[in-house]
């Protein structure tokens, strides 16, 4: 009650206090539940009078309660409950104390948990306080770490920026001085380009007005004399050396055009080696030193030593496959644009006549000594003298060894070489090849063919520096396995590489190439039996393949050929080689018809699965220009639809049986453009195949009708007759051919240059010695025929 009059209005509330309103209620409650009147309302009513009357008295909650009246159990439980019990206000003392007692424990009892809760309190704050303090000196400590870190990091900067200011001052500088140099050498080149083109000039001129002076204006007794001098010097262009000596002794004219400079530029004493001699070389050369850029003296075996002891006194200008003194030579300082240098196959050239040469030759570019006696003495020189070499080729030169090929890296010569040629050098050790690596670190093209000595270690050094290489050739080096292969691919890019005659390189190996080299255009891969058709899978994913070489390998089947003609290279696919690929049949065929569209050479030579029908099919390849079937069991009929394609310009049927003079005469009934026929050994073959050949093909330029037993001297009679461009035939094996063959050939083939005879029995030498003079290449021999013509 005293709760809720505390939360009472307090108007009421003093009211009630005022009349003591609550201890009146108090007592009249409790009277009420002791007595337990019959008449609650009575009672009440009674109590309240008593009250007025006695206004003075005090009203306690037991005011109404009988002295003699006991209260229940339950009517006191719940008065005591409500009021308190009447003992404890009759002993107020005893209350007190035990209030007291009751107050002070509880007093204690607060003051020991609150002291224990502020000492609780005040060792977390201690703990925390640690930890803060641990914190915060790891937090300083990281800090000046970090602000160390900042120091150091900002002054490291500045030292890299000023190593960097000073490393683009020193570059700067350098590149100063060498543009200075460049400047200064270029400006002496100029003038000494300006120098030679205004001699040049004066010598031209003077050239010509002695040419004016000496050709005979209007007095020409022949035609050629009469034209312009541009329409005579483009026809004295198409003579050799003999021709044009001859022509300078017909009369003034002809010598005049024949002395014009341009005519000398290229000079080839090659066609004349059985009779060109040092004095007609050095003749020419003093005329025309000046312009003359190549020269190619190969198998002019009447060259002597003289011209050797002449090269102190002369510079030499450009040889190409000399084969013994092959040397050309000009006044020293006369010749300063030296370029190229060709002496091949000279077996008499030593390293003192190099020594002369090279001493002379400060920009020569290219340089070849393949199949000569050279020695470690000449690379030496090499690698002192040619500074601005490009390409040299070394190919069968076993006189030198590993020593000379450590000079070029103790040298600055031979350092630019983008082309090297060590072909059948077996003596090059793994100690050669890293030399070659280290001095030619450029190079972009190496060919190490017929090198059976040459493994794995060999072309991993090689590898390890040569980075720039683009095309690598490795014919006949069968003891390569596919870690070169692997190597290569890992290494560099290639766009050319050719491989022959290697069982041990697997089809992984051509996989690796295949993806390292994406621009690959030409492929050679002849002779690897162990290649399959996952090898040609590969090269199907190459985009730029335009020549592939896979004869030999014999497990390649069709399946092959369909992902060559499916793959993304097949219409820039110009040349394909599949001889000796047994498995092909005529599907092959039809689908490179179909994809190869500009298919220009192909060779099936030996492919014995492939019929008429197959080659029926190659009718229709428009482009197909050349094409070999050596071998292949072609009939008349094949070789009948072959004709139908008229853009066949060259035929190879060499050992092709079953062809017969129908069949030819077919065939050139409709190829009537055709420049070569090789049709050796069909044995069925007669003078009526060559007479439509004759008859049918007149621009037909080379015959090969070597081990045909049933020609005769009319089939060349045949070719005579309208034979005006032939220039290449060959009759060997024919054992009915007689003297009269020769007697023909010297009548009417005026542009014949090469004519073999070998085992023609019934020729005899002294005719076959007429033609030795008229040609370039002649071949003639009695013996009886080593071929099977049965």
């Amino acid at each position: 009650m005293m709760t809720s009059l505390q939360d009472s209005d307090p108007v009421i509330r003093d009211y009630m206090i005022k009349h003591s309103l609550p201890q009146i209620y108090k007592a009249l409650l409790a009277g009420l539940c002791v007595s337990c009147p019959e008449d609650p309302l009575h009672f009440i009513e009674e109590k309240i009078l008593s009250i007025l009357e006695d206004q003075d008295c005090e009203i306690c909650w037991h005011t109404f309660i009988d002295e003699d009246k006991q209260i229940s159990s339950l009517a006191g439980g719940i008065v005591y409950d409500m009021f308190g019990n009447p003992e404890d206000s009759l002993c107020p003392s005893h209350l007190l104390e035990k209030a007291y007692s009751c107050y002070r424990t509880n007093l204690f009892k607060m003051c020991f948990m609150g002291w224990k809760s502020y000492i609780s309190m005040k060792k977390m704050k201690a703990a925390r306080l640690l930890e803060r303090m641990e914190e915060t000196e790891m937090y300083h400590k990281q800090r000046r770490i970090k602000l160390a870190f900042i120091k150091w990091t900002a002054w490291v900067q500045f030292r890299k920026q000023r190593q960097n200011d000073a490393l683009r001052k020193l570059q700067k500088v350098q590149e100063s001085v060498h543009c200075r140099n460049t400047i200064t050498a270029w400006r002496h080149v100029v003038q000494d380009a300006k120098r030679a083109k205004e001699y040049f000039k004066r010598l031209e001129r003077d050239i010509q007005e002695s040419q004016n002076s000496e050709i005979p204006q209007g007095d020409g007794q022949d035609r050629l004399s009469l034209l312009p001098n541009k329409l005579s010097l483009k026809i004295f262009q198409s003579l050799g050396v003999r021709d044009l000596l001859k022509c300078a002794l017909v009369c003034h004219s002809w010598k005049a055009i024949t002395q014009i400079s341009s005519l000398w530029t290229e000079i080839d004493f090659s066609p004349e080696a059985s009779w060109i001699i040092d004095r007609t070389v050095e003749r020419i050369l003093r005329v025309h030193r000046v312009y003359v850029i190549s020269v190619n003296l190969c198998g002019c075996t009447l060259v002597q030593k003289s011209s050797f002891r002449r090269i102190s006194k002369f510079t030499l200008i450009s040889l190409k496959r000399s084969c013994l003194f092959c040397f050309v030579f000009v006044k020293k300082g006369q010749c300063k644009n030296l370029q190229e240098l060709d002496i091949s196959e000279c077996p008499n050239l030593n390293d003192e006549n190099m020594k002369m040469i090279l001493e002379g030759c400060h920009s020569l570019l290219h340089l070849n000594l393949a199949f000569t006696h050279i020695t470690n003495a000449t690379i030496r020189v090499l690698s002192r003298c040619c500074l601005m070499l490009r390409s040299l080729s070394l190919a069968y030169c076993t006189s030198f060894s590993d020593k000379g090929l450590q000079y070029l890296t103790t040298e600055k010569g031979c350092h630019r070489l983008n082309y090297l040629d060590l072909s059948g050098c077996s003596q090059i050790s793994v100690d050669g090849f890293r030399y070659v690596a280290e001095a030619c670190s450029s190079l972009q093209q190496i060919v190490l063919d017929d090198l059976p000595t040459l493994t794995d270690t060999c072309v991993q050094v090689l590898m390890s520096k040569c980075h720039a290489l683009t095309a690598i050739s490795l014919l006949d080096s069968p003891y390569l396995s596919d870690v070169t292969f692997k190597t290569i691919a890992e290494e560099i890019s290639l766009t050319k590489i050719q491989i022959e005659g290697n069982n041990r390189m697997m089809d992984s190996s051509l996989k690796a190439l295949c993806r390292s080299s994406l621009k690959l255009s030409e492929v050679q891969m002849s002779d690897c039996t162990r290649m399959t058709d996952a090898s040609l899978k590969s090269l199907g994913s190459l985009t730029k393949l335009c020549n592939l070489n896979i004869s030999g390998c014999i497990k390649v089947t069709d399946m092959g050929i369909h992902y060559i003609t499916e793959g993304l290279s097949a219409v820039e696919l110009r040349e394909l080689d599949l001889s000796y690929c047994p498995k092909l049949t005529d599907l092959s065929l039809t689908r490179i018809t179909q994809k190869c569209s500009n298919l220009t050479n192909l060779s099936v030579c030996f492919c014995e699965n492939l019929t008429d029908n197959g080659f029926e099919c190659l009718d229709s390849c428009a482009s197909l220009i050349s094409l070999d079937i050596t071998g292949c069991k072609i009939h008349d009929k094949g070789l009948a639809a072959l004709g139908t394609n008229h853009s066949m310009r060259k035929l190879t049927a060499a050992e092709c049986v079953f062809i017969t003079d129908n069949g030819i005469k077919m065939f050139c009934q409709l190829c009537h453009r055709l420049e070569l026929l090789d049709v050796c050994h069909c044995v069925c073959l007669s003078d009526r195949a060559i007479k439509a050949l004759s008859f049918f093909c007149r621009t037909i330029a080379t015959v090969r009708i070597a081990g045909c037993p049933k020609m005769t001297d009319t089939a060349v009679k045949y070719l005579t007759r309208v034979g005006h461009f032939l220039k290449e035939l060959d009759v060997s094996g024919c054992p009915l051919l007689t003297d009269r063959t020769p007697s023909f050939l010297l009548c009417s083939c005026t542009q014949l240059r090469s004519i073999s005879m070998l085992y023609c029995k019934n020729i005899s030498k002294q005719a076959a010695l007429k033609l030795q003079r008229r040609v370039q290449h002649w071949k003639y021999s009695n013996n009886d025929s080593p071929y099977s013509l049965d």
